[in-house]
């Protein structure tokens, strides 16, 4: 069923709001995908701050023109949905890669991060790089090894001092 004039309306201007709005967003194939497979993304989606939605093409190459999008999301054909994102891109990619090595049928077309497009490739290498959190925590890490190495090397002359006056000290005794 085709939809009207006011329903098509509606739709372009929650796509340009959800374009605005959103860090970015990943365009993927949305044909020959099962149910349960799409269910369990949505979920899984939904828990990393991102959001699965299957896209009417026409309406959305509209918003794309209209939200200043680069020109390689414009051509996009054939069934289509988008994962949009607040924050974190690696999250989403994990889970569209997962998804793709479970069924095979789930492919990553491209995408947009803060304005930048990402071709399928790039998508893919968003999914080896760790979580912004475990990023945190290895920066967290490196910072702290330098300092954790200048107190071994302080404390250790420290303690070898202490191990020749008490030498000292016994043989005297």
């Amino acid at each position: 069923m085709s939809k009207t004039r006011i329903q098509k309306t509606e739709l372009l201007n929650d796509y340009k709001k959800i374009l605005e709005e959103k860090a970015g967003y990943f365009l993927v194939n949305s044909d020959k995908t099962n149910t349960s497979t799409i269910t369990k993304l949505k979920i899984q989606l939904r828990d990393a701050n991102a959001n699965y939605a299957v896209v009417k093409n026409s309406i959305f190459k509209v918003a794309l023109q209209e939200t200043n999008q680069p020109l390689q999301t414009q051509e996009i054909e054939g069934p289509t949905a988008v994962i949009f994102f607040d924050e974190d891109p690696t999250v989403p990619a994990k889970l569209v890669k997962q998804a793709q090595k479970e069924t095979s049928l789930l492919n990553a077309k491209g995408g947009v991060f803060e304005g930048e497009f990402l071709s399928e490739s790039r998508v893919m290498q968003l999914a080896e790089i760790p979580s912004r959190e475990v990023l945190l925590s290895q920066l967290v890490g490196t910072l702290n090894a330098p300092l954790s190495g200048f107190m071994n090397a302080v404390t250790g002359n420290v303690r070898g001092l202490t191990m020749v006056l008490k030498g000292i000290s016994e043989k005297n005794a």
